[in-house]
C-alpha cells in the first residue's frame, strides 16, 4: 500500500502471516476455519496478473502462459495500448479467453489533492468506454490501483479511501487489487472486494524465492495468491521487471503446485457464488 506508508511490503506481509511469539499465540486461540472448497479439488487458488498493457508482455509472458494453459488478468492503460500499437494482438488475446481490465487512461499515481470529477470521467469513466468498444461491454469488471495508490482527493484516510470506492462501484467495478499483502482468505475478499491484496515477486530482485515463500503460504492457509508482473524481458533491469527466465520459472512452480489458476474476475466471482462459512469466534 504506497498510500500513506507506514510498514514496509516485507514487514506487511510478515504480520499478515501472523510471525512472531505474539501473534502465534494469539492464532493458536482462534478456532480452526473449515478449508475452503476451490474448484478441480485445488488446494489454493493463483490469479497471474499483469499492469499497463507493454508489449513485452505479448512477446515473453504470452507464450509462456499459453504453455500451460493458463488465462490471466491485463490490466491495461490506453495510453499504452495506443503507444504499443499491437490492439489487434491484445483483442485477440481476451477472445482467447484471458481477462483485461482497468489501470486507467494515463496511469496517474499521485491522487492527494486530485478532483474525483475529473479523475473519474478521464480516468475511470474513459478507459471503462474504451475497453467496452474495443473488447466487450460483458466484461467482467474488476480494477488495479495505479502504483498501489488507494485514495484519491482531499480528507483523510478512510475518506479518501471511501471516494475511490465510489467512483469504482459507479463504474460496475466488481473488485480491485492492490499491490502488497498476504494471500487472500475468500471471507475477506468479499467484506473487503475492493482492497484485494496482491504480491510483487520480482519487485525487488529478479528471484524466484520470494514468489515460492508467497505460494507456499497459499497452500497452506487454502487462499487465494494474486501474482503482479510489468514488463517481462530478456533481462531484469529495474522494479517490477521480471526476467524472461524467472518469470517461466515462477508460472513452472505455478503449474506444479496443484492450485487452480484463473483470471481474477473469474476467482472473485466464484467466491462470490460459493460464499465460505461464516465463523463465530467463541467468547
Amino acid at each position: 500500500m504506497r498510500d500513506l506508508p507506514i510498514l514496509s511490503r516485507r514487514t506487511l506481509f510478515g504480520a499478515a502471516l501472523g510471525f512472531g511469539v505474539a501473534g502465534a499465540a494469539r492464532a493458536r486461540q482462534v478456532p480452526a476455519q473449515p478449508a475452503y472448497v476451490w474448484p478441480e479439488g485445488a488446494k489454493a487458488a493463483v490469479s497471474i496478473t499483469y499492469d499497463d498493457g507493454l508489449n513485452s508482455q505479448l512477446d515473453n509472458a504470452v507464450p509462456e502462459l499459453d504453455r500451460h494453459g493458463f488465462k490471466a488478468t491485463f490490466f491495461l492503460t490506453e495510453e499504452n495500448i495506443r503507444q504499443g500499437r499491437r490492439l489487434a494482438e491484445w483483442e485477440q488475446l481476451a477472445r482467447d479467453g484471458h481477462e483485461v481490465a482497468n489501470h486507467t487512461v494515463t496511469h496517474p499515481c499521485a491522487l492527494h489533492g486530485v478532483e474525483p470529477g475529473a479523475f473519474e470521467r478521464g480516468e475511470i469513466d474513459r478507459m471503462e468506454s474504451y475497453l467496452d468498444a474495443n473488447f466487450s461491454a460483458d466484461r467482467t469488471r474488476t480494477y488495479a490501483y495505479p502504483c498501489g495508490y488507494l485514495g484519491i482527493g482531499h480528507g483523510g484516510r478512510r475518506e479518501r479511501y471511501t471516494r475511490y470506492r465510489q467512483i469504482l462501484e459507479r463504474d460496475g467495478v466488481i473488485a480491485a487489487r492492490t499491490t502488497a499483502g498476504a494471500p487472500n482468505q475468500p471471507s475477506e475478499a468479499l467484506a473487503d472486494r475492493f482492497n484485494l491484496h496482491a504480491f510483487e515477486p520480482t519487485d525487488e530482485a529478479d528471484m524466484t524465492a520470494p514468489a515460492r515463500r508467497y505460494l507456499a503460504s497459499a497452500t497452506a492457509q487454502g487462499a487465494w495468491a494474486i501474482l503482479v508482473f510489468h514488463d517481462v524481458l530478456p533481462r531484469w533491469g529495474t522494479e517490477g521487471d521480471a526476467s524472461i527466465s524467472v518469470h517461466r520459472r515462477i508460472l513452472q512452480h505455478v503449474a506444479e503446485m496443484g492450485a487452480w489458476v484463473a483470471p481474477m474476475g473469474k476467482v472473485f466471482e466464484h467466491i462470490q457464488a460459493h460464499r465460505p462459512p461464516v465463523t463465530v469466534a467463541a467468547r
